[in-house]
């Protein structure tokens, strides 16, 4: 094996993980040894050989999922050096209402990550801070208020993507895998080019979303969506 099929990745807590399990229930899809492996971002000193020997060599298809090859790509140089591992590479990006990402965004920050500067902050709080504060980036609040807000912004990256991929391009919603999953494994599987047959239980719920709008006022939401709305109107041209 000298190469990897395809990649999914996309914005954090937007369900790559979900539809990684998804795409590797199938019997001609291999899993690679972890889900995550972020390769071309925070792994690429360890040379192709590492990569590669994380999955399986018997003819079936190999791919893996790393946010962080779409959340990181402000430039062409993640996506370049993709595209230079195989010039055929199948990229699949998901993507999630940019509101609930960034509300998931931040209860992965205090409950997981336990991030000591946002203890006793709320959702509501926290998304009523100064929006200008997220450029200056004066104190540690500030910088994880501009990585937040930035990883619900999506156009820039997926203009680049397009630019680099075109046709081999699939871009998703996470509302559309949640509400409609046959029709859109379907069309996935198709552009992985294996059997659209294959019916996994798809309905099942296998995750958490973790986020809930009643977690900001309605007034906070409108602000957030103000906020995103420009970038959202250029995001959705991308979706296939």
């Amino acid at each position: 094996m000298n190469k990897v099929d395809f990649l999914i990745t996309g914005v954090m807590k937007g369900g790559t993980t979900i539809l990684y399990d998804f795409v590797t229930s199938h019997p001609d899809i291999n899993k690679a040894s972890q889900k995550e492996i972020h390769y071309f971002t925070l792994n690429y000193e360890k040379g192709d050989d590492w990569y590669l020997g994380h999955f399986l060599d018997n003819g079936k298809k190999n791919g893996e999922a790393s946010p962080t090859y779409f959340d990181l790509s402000l430039s062409k140089t993640i996506p370049s050096m993709i595209k230079r591992h195989n010039e055929d590479i199948k990229i699949i990006v998901i993507l999630r209402d940019p509101v609930e990402r960034a509300i998931s965004h931040f209860n992965h920050l205090v409950k997981v990550n336990k991030n000591k500067a946002l203890e006793g902050l709320i959702p509501e709080t926290f998304f009523n801070l100064p929006y200008p504060r997220a450029v200056s980036v004066v104190n540690e609040i500030d910088t994880l208020l501009y990585h937040v807000l930035n990883f619900s912004c999506y156009s820039k990256k997926l203009s680049i993507y397009k630019q680099v991929f075109g046709d081999n391009l699939l871009v998703l919603q996470n509302k559309e895998l949640r509400e409609d999953p046959y029709n859109i494994m379907e069309k996935v599987f198709n552009f992985l080019e294996v059997s659209g047959d294959h019916k996994e239980d798809f309905s099942v719920l296998r995750y958490s979303a973790g986020t809930s709008l009643d977690q900001i006022s309605e007034e906070t939401a409108h602000k957030l969506r103000e906020f995103f709305d420009e970038d959202q109107q250029l995001s959705v041209r991308y979706v296939n």
